[in-house]
């Protein structure tokens, strides 16, 4: 059989605009073609950095179609990469990828196993937004057991749509476009570099012992939301009497409504949401990650409630909890979280993981204007804090939230339109990185 393509060595054309390499960059003339393959007899997505894997396995005998190139990144170690390990599990016929060690043995005992990748791993990413470096966004549909994966956060959104529950970030790669769309042809893909920033340090994607019990969702809090645009500041609490104190002192804050639901004391399987402040930048900071709380203090920051702290929310994707994305504009030292991933991709500002996890104050995550009638919405929901969400079963109270689409009519990300995709845009630079700094957003139309 021929191959369905030749690989050609890439020629790196980087316009000025893309960061130079560093010593803390991993080398941008060894990436390589991530590339992404799919069976709709299988329902499964494949993604492998191996042209002749790719030809002699995937596509030979017509079972997965070639889509493309999915990302661009690196087949060795590199100075910053972490290993993206890939599973598969026989019997979903499912192809698994995160660069979580600790997840590894939870997607074992739920049925996955190594896959043939040497060393177990498809390849190096980075594990945060890095030397001009995108979000890979991790998709999952519990109704067919695929796990979906793609730079593209149009597409990303298209899977949400049509029944893929969104699980927050993969790993940071790098643009196989300029608005992270598959490129079809693989000899024509070239990398796209983000104007790039090193912040957001490794410690801030934070993990904990797993639990296996769920915080009551009874208590949780929403968190109200406000904007000032002449302070080029976000705030968030969850105390209505502070809201309306900052409304009053006549800086230009208005109120936007439910940004997240959390909890206001410490319940099982929550963390901390730390909350400080810097009077030199104007801009309220909020974090899971203690060391990056204590980092925040020796930079300006300082606690900005008496106990430091601005609620609980998971570490994890679990108990039917989303992600809360975490960004930052480095131009008006502005930084926000938020719950809509349409909103993750606002112009300016650069993604930097995912905080947290949160309950949904609507179904697409933007915030709940309506805060009278805002009542938290739950993914479907295992109460492991596992990756994949199989078990459907849980004791979520009557507003959980089933997204799903009836299985003799799948949609999946390989055949979902994706026109007027968004461009993802940054101005971040080397020479204004701080330290990564959020606040809990999403902005309503």
């Amino acid at each position: 059989m021929m191959p369905l393509f030749t690989y050609v060595p890439l020629i790196l054309n980087f316009v000025s605009v893309f960061a130079d390499s560093t010593s803390s960059c991993a080398n941008t003339s060894s990436l390589v073609p991530f590339l992404r393959a799919f069976s709709s007899s299988e329902n499964d997505h494949f993604y492998t950095t191996s042209v002749s894997e790719m030809d002699n396995d995937a596509l030979l005998g017509g079972v997965y179609t070639l889509e493309g190139v999915a990302a661009f990144l690196w087949s060795t170690p590199q100075p910053g990469t972490i290993p993206l390990y890939r599973l598969y599990n026989q019997n979903s016929t499912d192809h698994f990828y995160t660069m979580s060690s600790d997840e590894l043995p939870e997607m074992m005992a739920e049925g996955w196993a190594y896959d043939t990748a040497p060393n177990h791993t498809a390849g190096y990413v980075y594990p945060y937004s890095i030397c001009g470096a995108a979000p890979i966004y991790r998709l999952f549909n519990p109704t067919v057991v695929d796990h979906f994966y793609t730079l593209d956060a149009s597409e990303s959104q298209n899977a949400v749509n049509a029944g893929y529950q969104d699980q927050g970030i993969a790993g940071f790669a790098i643009l196989p476009s300029a608005n992270g769309s598959v490129v079809k042809d693989p000899d024509s893909a070239i990398p796209n570099l983000l104007p790039t920033t090193v912040t957001a340090s490794p410690e801030s994607q934070i993990t904990v012992t797993p639990s296996s019990s769920c915080a009551d969702n009874a208590n949780a809090v929403p968190l109200l939301r406000a904007f000032s645009g002449s302070e080029a500041d976000h705030f968030y609490t969850e105390n209505s009497t502070e809201m309306s104190q900052v409304l009053a002192a006549q800086k230009g804050y208005s109120f936007e409504g439910d940004a997240a639901f959390l909890w206001s004391t410490q319940e099982t399987s929550t963390v901390p949401l730390y909350r400080l402040f810097s009077q030199n930048l104007n801009d309220h900071f909020y974090t899971i990650d203690a060391n990056e709380s204590h980092e925040a203090l020796s930079l300006g920051y300082a606690n900005d409630t008496d106990t430091g702290i601005a609620g609980y929310v998971y570490p994890y994707n679990m108990c039917g909890a989303a992600p809360i994305y975490r960004l930052y504009n480095p131009t008006s030292s502005d930084h926000f979280y938020t719950m809509s991933q349409a909103e993750s991709v606002s112009s300016g500002y650069v993604i930097e993981g995912v905080a947290g996890f949160a309950l949904l104050p609507s179904l697409d995550g933007r915030a709940q204007v309506t805060t009278v009638s805002a009542s938290p919405l739950l993914l479907p929901a295992s109460l492991q804090p596992s990756p994949t969400t199989i078990s459907m079963s849980s004791s979520m109270p009557a507003f959980t939230t089933y997204i799903s689409t009836p299985s003799s009519n799948i949609s999946t990300p390989s055949n979902i339109s994706s026109n007027n995709k968004a461009l993802i845009q940054s101005t971040v630079s080397r020479s204004s990185a701080v330290l990564g700094v959020s606040v809990l957003v999403a902005l309503f139309d």
